[in-house]
């Protein structure tokens, strides 16, 4: 089974990686056990040699570095051989969709449409989408059944990709599959101007002993989950047999909801013997309000009967993230 990733290079890409080479198999389209043979990592940048992924035996892994915004690119990438599986995790993120809408549209839709086109009836489709699809006037417990209304360009292009893969499915040309992630923690490394890693930030930047400036409230409630839980729940989506989803083939990644609060106590509790940097509390209200618009409790009776869940507490998330940076 040649398997793709899209956005490998980053840390979700890496954690699914992993646990796909550690699975050695996914369900093929008769719902029965196959090898994976080929695992091709596809990122705009180099995916990085030195993250240590360790090979399986019988799987090749394969780096592809191109933009999905060239049609050509994913032409080559789909045409090299029978792909039976994509995990689809590449994105033009929040901040940098508003800021640059046209070219953002190309990465985030016009991409998937011209992999669906070059897809087979075989290829299962697993969407990473994102909370980010609801907004507005949302209640705080947030099913599948609720519709979804996105307040930025980044979400409103997440929930044109789940129709489009949901109309695709209906007509046989692919069997796709998205799952709505919330905000995935920990990702190590620089800071850099996304929201999830502003987020990322009041945990990251205290352990490594530097100072961090929180743009929210420390009351604000938000969905979380480790890139090791959203990787399990990637493949356990993958493997569902078609019969048991739900028309829409969207479904939310049941979260664990915790406070910026409660977040901060958890990192000092976790320290050790670290010296920890300091938080301080500077809100930005652009920030505060897109994520006042986001859902505060996410659950999927779905996914949930499927057995897809995130993290037990949030300091299995810090655990996750201690371990896997040493």
């Amino acid at each position: 089974m040649r398997v793709v990733i899209t956005g490998a290079a980053g840390f979700i890409g890496h954690a699914l990686a992993s646990a796909l080479l550690d699975a050695g198999q996914l369900a093929n389209q008769n719902n029965q056990p196959q090898a994976i043979t080929e695992l091709v990592l596809v990122d705009r940048v180099p995916v990085d040699s030195g993250l240590g992924l360790k090979s399986c035996a019988g799987i090749t892994i394969i780096t592809k570095t191109g933009d999905l915004a060239d049609s050509a690119f994913i032409d080559e990438l789909m045409d090299e051989g029978d792909v039976q599986c994509i995990f689809h995790l590449a994105a033009s993120l929040t901040l940098d969709a508003e800021d640059h809408e046209e070219q953002a549209y190309l990465v985030n839709v016009e991409a998937i449409g011209r992999m669906i086109a070059k897809a087979s009836r075989s290829t299962r489709f697993i969407f990473a989408s994102s909370i980010a699809v609801f907004g507005g006037d949302i209640p705080d417990v947030v099913t599948d059944e609720v519709r979804a209304m996105p307040q930025t360009t980044y979400g409103t292009h997440k929930a044109i990709v789940e129709l489009k893969l949901a109309d695709a499915s209906r007509k046989g040309f692919i069997d796709a599959r998205s799952l709505r992630l919330p905000i995935v923690l920990i990702r190590p490394g620089a800071s850099s101007p996304t929201i999830s890693d502003r987020i990322a930030a009041i945990v990251r930047e205290p352990l490594s002993g530097r100072d961090v400036v929180c743009g929210i409230t420390a009351d604000t409630r938000i969905p979380v989950a480790s890139a090791q839980a959203v990787a399990r729940a990637l493949i356990q989506l993958q493997n569902v047999p078609e019969s048991q989803l739900p028309q829409s083939r969207v479904m939310n990644l049941p979260s664990l909801t915790v406070s910026v609060a409660e977040m901060e106590v958890a990192t000092i509790r976790l320290a050790g013997k670290r010296t920890l940097g300091t938080i301080r509390y500077e809100v930005d209200n652009n920030l505060q309000q897109i994520i006042d618009g986001w859902p505060t409790v996410f659950v999927s009776t779905v996914a949930s009967n499927l057995g897809i869940c995130s993290d037990g507490s949030f300091d299995d998330i810090i655990k996750n993230y201690l371990t896997n940076i040493h």
